[in-house]
This record gives structure tokens, sequence and C-alpha cells, in this order.
């Protein structure tokens, strides 16, 4: 299926006829071949192991470092298991090497990590939790190499000459990224970074050196180069530079962790303003993503939406980043409650956040507010439309219907339309765009090929259907996020204005 995207700038509107399937909509049909180059001979790599209800998505395609073997990863079209496959284009041979299952949906988490005995490392949440696996070049499991209640975020490589795999994970706490070594047999782990904040590396092919980027909530991204060994400085890539930012009153970003109802502990930071009184009350705008696995309480730079909330913070608001549990990165089995039924799961947790924050006696309960975009804009709206805590929110590029989006992304979460009615009914926010709480500002690109305008017209149109008011901003020439300088200033303003007059 195809999708209109109109682009009016012009006298002559031009028509983008994208190809995207909506959730329940015919997937396009994949097929694996090999090429040969001698004579552009195709050999097709068969399938016939999989039943065709299963509507088998080709999610990822790489070679064996001998280039014997195509390594193909495939799931079911509702994303319940994941099968590493190897094809010998010479002997015209398919074999499995594992199959992944979970409790809700598996993620495709990247490919193998190839030794020279033709063993691999391969990523895994079969525990709960991502970690490294090393398999036999059969895939047989031979061991973990990592294990614990923290999570693996990126498997860099091996070094087999010295026995040292390399990985960044969230080892410390849920807001720190570092740079790990581990011995294939999950002994030695080191840790090679100190400085806390958020780190990621590119090494190079012998694993001797590695060039750490940094940063954290007050310093943008630098990069230093280091000898692996004993993590060694060697220069400064990037030299910071004297920044704009010491000009102005910036409050520092603090870190706390409140409890959910049932107890668990939530990720969240909060921005005072700069000449913050605890004997005044403030009102606070919550900020949030929201979305499987997608953290956004990190130690790390935050870029023009962090300075944006600074300078709402020097307007007297009290910023409140807040991760459900689902969305914390933390582990990928905390994120598998919310399959087939999303928003009800997260919405629970930042509310229990506000429960703490309205004890506090710098808050003012009755001035909460919300925003976010793209999943963060459908969380905005969720709550503008299924909680009275709100007193107004901002929603851009909101998915606003889970038949909206794409397919792929929306059947692993939610499954298909057919086998579970009462999840899309219960989480679209038009059907319940009557029991708007709230003043709402839409946000949304005209052009946006991700999250289409279609969403926020729906909306829109359920709103006044129910003789809600509400107010909404489109941006010609922008897709999913708003680039263009002229229309950023535009758009920020146009958020200040708001939640100065509404909040």
């Amino acid at each position: 299926p195809t999708f209109p995207v109109v682009v009016m700038t012009e006298v002559d509107p031009t028509l983008e006829q994208e190809y995207y399937p909506q959730s329940g909509d015919p997937n396009p049909k994949a097929r694996l071949g090999v090429v040969a180059i001698q004579n552009a001979e195709i050999q097709w790599v068969e399938q016939g192991k999989y039943r065709p209800e299963d509507e088998i998505l080709i999610v990822r395609v790489t070679w064996t470092p001998d280039s014997r073997a195509v390594i193909y990863q495939v799931q079911n079209r509702e994303q319940t298991w994941l099968d590493l496959n190897s094809f010998e284009p010479a002997r015209k041979a398919v074999r499995n090497l594992l199959r992944e299952t979970s409790k809700a949906w598996v993620d495709v988490l990247g490919l193998p990590v190839w030794l020279p005995d033709g063993s691999f490392l391969w990523q895994s949440d079969r525990s709960g939790r991502t970690h490294v696996y090393h398999h036999a070049p059969d895939g047989k499991l031979l061991n973990a190499v990592t294990s614990g209640d923290w999570r693996v975020s990126n498997l860099y490589g091996v070094d087999p000459r010295n026995g040292w795999v390399y990985f960044a994970a969230y080892r410390e706490n849920a807001v720190d990224q570092h740079l790990y070594r581990v011995r294939l047999d999950g002994r030695d782990l080191n840790r090679l970074t100190e400085k806390p904040g958020t780190h990621s590396a590119n090494f190079n092919v012998s694993f001797t050196l590695f060039s750490d980027t940094w940063s954290d909530t007050r310093n943008p991204q630098r990069a230093t180069l280091y000898r692996t060994e004993n993590a060694q400085l060697i220069r400064q890539v990037t030299e910071p530079r004297e920044s704009a930012l010491k000009d102005y009153r910036l409050s520092p970003v603090e870190f706390m962790q409140v409890k959910a109802h049932d107890g668990f502990p939530l990720e969240a930071t909060m921005i005072k303003p700069p000449d913050f009184d605890p004997s005044r009350k403030y009102p606070v705008l919550v900020y949030t993503y929201g979305g499987p696995q997608a953290p956004t309480v990190r130690n790390s730079w935050g870029g023009r939406t962090y300075l944006w909330h600074e300078l709402l913070a020097q307007h007297g608001y009290i910023i409140w980043g807040i991760d459900p549990r689902a969305a914390s990165g933390k582990a990928a089995e905390l994120a598998w409650p919310i399959h087939r039924n999303l928003g009800e799961f997260e919405l629970r947790d930042i509310e229990a956040s506000l429960d703490w924050l309205k004890q506090q006696p710098y808050v003012d309960g009755s001035r909460i507010g919300i925003w976010g975009w793209s999943y963060g804009g459908f969380m905005a709206a969720y709550a503008l439309t299924h909680s009275r805590s709100f007193k107004a929110g901002i929603a851009g590029a909101p998915v606003t219907d889970w038949h909206l989006y794409d397919s792929i992304y929306t059947e692993r979460y939610m499954g298909l339309p057919a086998k579970n009615r009462e999840g899309y009914e219960k989480t679209s926010v038009v059907k319940a765009a009557k029991n708007l709480h709230g003043r709402l500002l839409l946000l949304h690109g005209l052009i946006d090929d991700n999250v289409h305008l279609q969403n926020s017209v729906m909306l829109m149109y359920e709103l006044q259907q129910a003789g809600k008011d509400f107010d909404v901003m489109f941006y010609p020439n922008s897709r999913h996020g708003v680039s263009m300088p002229t229309l950023v200033y535009h758009m920020r303003k146009l958020m200040t204005e708001f939640i100065l007059k509404n909040l």
C-alpha cells in the first residue's frame, strides 16, 4: 500500500507516494537471493520451512567472514520469534543456527560477531536483559560472555588474539553508559572509562586504539583517543572550546529515583529555576518519550530540547523528566507487560511520579503539564485524554491511533489489529478525544513521512465533533522533525508562549 504525502509550498504541488503498510495491511513480500558475479545467475534461498501464515520478515543479512555462507535473520509477522539461519550457496543448503523467543516480542539486536574458528558472539534478551553469548559454528551455546542485573547496550567486537570482547553497557546505574571489556569466558570484566556520562567508542581493527565520544548533561560531545591497554590517553580528537553556555544561568540537571505504586524505582530528572526558592510553589512541565526500551533519562547532552527546558526553568517552571519502566532501558522484561496495550502502564508510572511531586512543598500540583514528540506525542495526547492530572500538554507528531502507524513497529508491540481489537480500541487517542482534559497544542510537519499528518487530522476532527477547544500548528516542508532554523525558532517560540499562557 502507498500513502500520499503532498508538498504544497510551490504553485504546483508535488505528490509523493510513500510505500507504507499500516498495521494490518499487506506487507511487501521479500525474497533472499545470491547473485554469482561470474554469470549474474541468481540462486534463491528457499524458505519452505516457514508457513504462509507466518508472513515472514527478512530483517538482517550478512556474510560469514570467509564468504562461504549468507547469514540471515527471519521473523514472523508479529515478531514473537527470530531465527538465525545460514545458507551456503555451494551446497544450496539452509540450516537454522538458533531461534530466539520471548514472552512478548523479540527485538533485532544486531549481527553476529565472528571469531576465527567460526564461532560467533550473539546479543540476546533471553534472560530478560540484553547480554552477549558465545555460540559454536553450528549455533550451540558455549557460554554466556556477560550476565547480571544490567544490560549491554552495544557490542563493538572481539579481539581474538588476546581474547577480549568489547562492549558498552549501563552497568553502574541506569543513566551512565560506560565502555567495558571482558574475556570470552566471562572472566576479568574491566571498565575502560571513568568519567560519569555517556561514552561510545570507535575501535581500530586490532582493538589497540579507541576513540571515546563522551558527553553529559552539561557538556556537548567531545572525542578523545586512547590506547586500549590501561585506557592510556593519547590526545583529544576534538578540543573542547570555551562554551557560550557559560553566559547563561543554567540550572543543574538533578538525577533521582521515585517509586511507582508497586515500589519499582523510576528514573527521573529535575531542572529547577536558577533562582529556586523552596518556600515558593512552582508549576511543573513533564517531558517523556515513553516508547518501549527508549529512555530519555540519561546523563548525556540533550541538545536544543535541553536548552529549551532551561529557558522554561528561567521562566519559573520545574522541568520533570520521567521514564516509565517500559521505556527505562533497564531490561527488556520490564517492557514486555505493555505488549498489546501501549499507553496504559506507561501513564500509570508517570502518574505515580506525579504523586511524589505533589508531596513536595515547592510543587503546585494544580499546574502540571506534559509534552513529548512522536511516541512522546502519543503519550502526551494519551495522558490528556485518559487522565485528569494535567492542566495542559503539547503533542508533537503524535500517533493518535495505532491503526495508522507502520506495520512492522506497531505489530511488534500491539499484534495484528484483527487479533487485538480491544487493545487497539483502548489505546486510541482518537476514540478518546471526547475525554480531553486540559489545553492541548498539536504540532505536526505537513510532509511527515513517518507519523503521517493523518494522525493529527483525525484527532482534530474528533475533537471538533466533541466541541473541544485546542491549539494546532502545522509546519510546511517539515517531515517527522522540524529542522529549518526559522521554523524551529517559530515552533519553540509558540511552544514557550503556549506554556506561559496555559500552565
